[in-house]
């Protein structure tokens, strides 16, 4: 598996649209942090000096930047920025086969499995990456806000890892479907960022606690929001989430695969 890994890595090094996507995430995982940050900290300045009438700076009043929290606030806002890496797989992968070089692999001794577990090998180096990401933006939101810093809470990491996870494999299920970039990538954005808000709607006004259980809330339901119960009704407990994501991922890493296996080359 390293092998393949390395020599999937010789394939991605130098693809620009690889390089591009990477800087704009890492630069936008940085940035997204700050800028809410911002926006939170002059929001409850506004707030506290309309009670006191006195203009200062606000301070971190519902301690999101707090120990107990910056690695839930931290994981929650980068999440929204999960949809580059997935278009990156979706690429990556299509690119292959538009240009038939995974049937070269085959020729050259690869099985399909082989093929398509290299992809979600590299799924899983592309989410290890991502949770790092976050644990260096925690220490530098944590720097900047001058908070006090524990490792308590970087048990969410796990859960990040999970998240970043299920949302690559889903854009690589995507992909082996519909085997073309352009459709996959907007099924991925008008799923992700429309449709499933409307099916939460529904979901939840039917079944109350099954909106926390559709493809992709199923992982965003692992990092929620701090101090924020009032936006996610009825979720159950990491106990039941976390078996729920990790049997989500499973049913898109067996799907991918059959799917792949199954299609002509």
């Amino acid at each position: 598996m390293f092998k393949n890994l390395r020599i999937e890595w010789m394939k991605i090094k130098n693809y620009r649209v690889f390089q591009v996507f990477s800087f704009m995430y890492i630069a936008g995982i940085l940035l997204i942090i700050y800028i809410f940050y911002k926006i939170y900290i002059n929001l409850i300045g506004s707030i506290q000096e309309s009670v006191t009438g006195v203009q200062s700076e606000g301070s971190d009043l519902f301690q999101l930047f707090g120990p107990e929290n910056i690695w839930r606030t931290v994981c929650f806002s980068t999440s929204f920025l999960l949809y580059l890496p997935g278009m990156i797989i979706i690429n990556l992968f299509i690119n292959e086969v538009n240009f038939k070089t995974h049937r070269q692999n085959i020729i050259d001794g690869w099985k399909r499995e082989t093929f398509i577990y290299t992809k979600i090998g590299l799924i899983v180096c592309m989410s290890a990456v991502i949770t790092l990401m976050n644990l260096i933006a925690t220490l530098i939101m944590a720097n900047i806000t001058g908070s006090s810093f524990s490792f308590e809470g970087s048990w969410i990491l796990g859960l990040c890892f999970l998240q970043s996870f299920i949302y690559l494999m889903f854009a690589l299920l995507l992909a082996t479907l519909f085997r073309r970039s352009g459709i996959a990538i907007i099924v991925f954005f008008i799923y992700g960022l429309i449709l499933e808000f409307l099916l939460m709607w529904m979901f939840g006004k039917v079944v109350p606690g099954a909106q926390h259980f559709l493809p992709l809330q199923v992982a965003d339901s692992l990092v929620p929001f701090p101090k924020a119960k009032e936006l996610y009704k009825d979720l159950p407990g990491v106990e039941v989430m976390l078996p729920a994501a990790l049997a989500m991922a499973g049913l898109y890493v067996y799907f991918a695969v059959r799917k792949y296996k199954n299609d002509d080359l």
